[in-house]
């Protein structure tokens, strides 16, 4: 089931984040696809939150998908190349900015409530914040 979410305060001057909530197995195979770079991120929990910081400077909001599971997520997509790397207008002198096709496993360190996220994205960095699985205490009588 695939949700997009309309109230994201971006800098891209697009709405609408991919968030995919499904059996992500048959995702995590990358074999077959070329992976140029992975983008670089934070995850620290506070309270009964994991929060997740991921840095996606240049990536058009259109242009990933995340993935929400309960133990990992994945974010995949591309960062498209500037039209100046197409053209003869200039010499390189030097290129250190990755740009292509891009995935991220990120496992959590304990379960979460994926359908319960929160997120926000600012000058180029996307931070989604997810509650922990509550844990059920279930009393046990001797009978």
């Amino acid at each position: 089931m695939k949700h997009s979410v309309s109230d994201l305060d971006n800098d891209y001057g697009v709405t609408q984040i991919n968030v995919v909530f499904e059996e992500i197995s048959e995702l995590e195979d990358t074999s077959l696809a070329i992976i140029h770079w992975q983008p670089l991120y934070d995850l620290y929990v506070s309270g009964d939150d994991v929060v997740v910081t991921i840095e996606i400077a240049g990536v058009a909001v259109k242009d990933f998908s995340i993935y929400l599971g309960r133990e990992y997520m994945i974010i995949d997509g591309i960062r498209k190349s500037r039209d100046v790397f197409t053209s003869n207008c200039c010499t390189f002198h030097n290129i250190e900015i990755p740009y292509g096709r891009f995935n991220r496993k990120i496992d959590f360190p304990v379960p979460v409530e994926p359908r319960q996220y929160q997120y926000t994205a600012n000058h180029g960095i996307l931070t989604f914040k997810l509650p922990c699985v509550k844990e059920k205490i279930i009393p046990v009588e001797d009978g």
